[in-house]
């Protein structure tokens, strides 16, 4: 399906109109969106390139920057601090960014899921359990200990990666406990960041020899790509 993109802005609670990136079909209709919560790099052209594809499956999907408010260790400090209180004005930047996709013609508002990579996918997990979103897709991020009221969700995690894949069991345990669909793969042989190429040389070099052994994965991330198009075709 052929789409098209568009630079957006949408305004939060405080009234920061907070800028976004939009890629859409370009068939009229509604359709099915998503919130893509970027990775602790940002909103670059690895996070355009992966909801271009998931947008050609029939999706909208807006990707606010969540770095646009300050410097990039400004934020990512603020990121780091509400992601681990489980609160604050990143989620409130995000649930604004869902009561924006409500409103356009091309969404069908009641069919909306939200998916995050890396820290980004830790914000996912924290707004799949408000009650809002249809479905849920983090990319080897953190999640709560407590995952009550938590839609769907599929979770994808490397099995090199010693810092976000202690998560994975955690997840899996509270989400069987509490009967909530989940598809969780954990993949051999790769780290943090399969889905990705790395912004830089030098960021991907120092990826791999960090604990979190980062590094993009054509194999996986296909597999992980594929496992998320039939999730979202059964949960959105």
């Amino acid at each position: 399906m052929q789409t098209e993109n568009e630079s957006v802005e949408y305004r939060c609670p405080d009234g920061f109109l907070m800028p976004a990136h939009l890629i859409r079909p370009r068939s009229p209709g509604q359709f099915p969106a998503l919130i893509l919560v970027h990775e602790a790099f940002g909103l670059n052209d690895e996070m355009k390139r992966i909801a271009g594809e998931i947008a050609a499956g029939g999706y909208v999907l807006v990707i606010p920057d969540l770095f646009a408010r300050g410097n990039w260790l400004g934020c990512i400090r603020r990121l780091v601090t509400d992601l681990s209180r489980g609160d604050g004005r990143a989620s409130s930047d995000l649930l604004a960014a869902r009561t924006w996709l409500r409103e356009q013609h091309f969404v069908a508002p009641e069919r909306i899921g939200v998916l995050g990579l890396c820290i980004g996918g830790g914000f996912a997990m924290l707004l799949a359990k408000t009650g809002l979103f249809r479905a849920a897709a983090n990319f080897y991020g953190p999640a709560p200990e407590s995952l009550d009221g938590t839609c769907p969700v599929m979770a994808s995690f490397g099995a090199k990666d010693r810092i976000m894949t202690p998560h994975a069991a955690g997840i899996a345990a509270e989400l069987g406990r509490l009967g909530v669909p989940c598809d969780l793969k954990v993949y051999p042989n790769v780290g943090h960041g399969f889905m990705n190429r790395p912004p830089n040389r030098l960021l991907g070099l120092a990826s791999r020899y960090s604990p979190v052994r980062a590094g993009y994965d054509r194999d996986a991330a296909a597999d992980a790509m594929m496992r998320l198009k039939e999730f979202l075709s059964i949960r959105l």
